[in-house]
């Protein structure tokens, strides 16, 4: 393996690993909130962040960041808002 490549998968993986852990935080923090209007706010924002992790790991591997494998960062977010409702 080139250490390049090597390199490339251990930054993603950390990176997607910060920004997983983040996300999975604010969809708890949203299923503890007591207030209506910070629980839609809370996952939209986890939501955010995960697209982004899923962007930021295409780009890291030198890939368009606009794909179908975007939608893997919505994922946090609606664990979370299934644990909302």
């Amino acid at each position: 393996m080139q250490i390049e490549r090597v390199q490339k998968t251990v930054m993603s993986t950390l990176m997607a690993t910060t920004a997983v852990i983040f996300a999975t935080g604010l969809a708890l923090l949203a299923g503890n909130s007591d207030r209506a209007g910070a629980k839609p706010g809370l996952l939209i924002i986890a939501g955010i962040v995960g697209v982004a992790a899923a962007a930021a790991t295409r780009v890291i591997h030198d890939k368009n960041p606009v794909s179908v494998w975007l939608v893997i960062g919505i994922i946090p977010a609606a664990v979370g808002w299934l644990f909302v409702r």
